[in-house]
């Protein structure tokens, strides 16, 4: 019956995105327009963009990207449709629902910002294994900490300005970890340099998914 809410409720949002596709043409012209605008900087690809600068760009049209996301995470849910979810589905099972929505989101992005930048600098990633496992790593960890943040903004009748206040802070150990990792990636230096931050941005996001487990059946039964 968990299972079978959970499946539901992710096939509700994703064919509602596919539907409407509000989501997923924001945030691919934010990704097109970021990496376009970076290149015209660059003198229209004449100037060699560096893989450390190549590295910052990704992860900030990530971040930036994240925040889109989360933003729309429970509109519905936590006004119209709020009594109707309330008696037909545990807390838990929403959360983990939009959580998985958030990371499918997240993942698309991140792969389309790294094919963009790829196209326009080329691709300085030379352990493109362990940059994809960086990238979902990174993207379970932003949807796990942003799904909470969005369900409390939400509740404040939309305030939009909690999200990035309250859900940045939240993200520094995650970007943090991230950037470290793909430097490794970039440089090809191996899973050996690699494995104590890949366990330590593991057990982050099991943090982060936990506290979200504990914390929003409380805001959730509060009305």
């Amino acid at each position: 019956m968990f299972f079978r809410q959970l499946t539901a409720l992710l096939l509700k949002d994703l064919k509602l995105e596919f539907r409407q596709r509000v989501l997923t043409a924001s945030l691919l012209l934010f990704v097109v327009s970021a990496c376009f605008t970076v290149y015209q900087i660059s003198f229209a690809g004449k100037a060699r963009i560096n893989p450390l600068v190549w590295n910052a760009v990704f992860w900030l049209v990530l971040l930036f990207s994240a925040f889109q996301v989360a933003a729309r995470g429970f509109q519905k849910e936590m006004e119209r449709e709020f009594w109707y979810w309330f008696f037909i589905l545990k807390a838990e099972v929403l959360l983990l629902g939009k959580l998985c929505y958030h990371f499918l989101m997240l993942s698309f992005t991140g792969f389309i910002a790294w094919a963009f930048l790829s196209l326009f600098f080329g691709n300085p990633v030379q352990d493109s294994g362990m940059f994809c496992f960086i990238v979902i790593l990174a993207c379970l960890g932003m949807a796990s900490a942003l799904t909470l943040v969005s369900a409390l903004a939400s509740r404040a009748r939309r305030n939009s300005a909690l999200l990035p206040v309250l859900g940045f802070p939240l993200l520094i150990p995650t970007l943090m970890l991230v950037v470290k990792l793909s430097l490794v990636a970039l440089d090809d230096l191996g899973w050996d340099f690699a494995w104590k931050n890949i366990a330590t941005l593991c057990a982050l996001d099991l943090i982060m998914i936990a506290l979200s487990l504990v914390l929003f059946p409380y805001l959730w039964r509060r009305n």
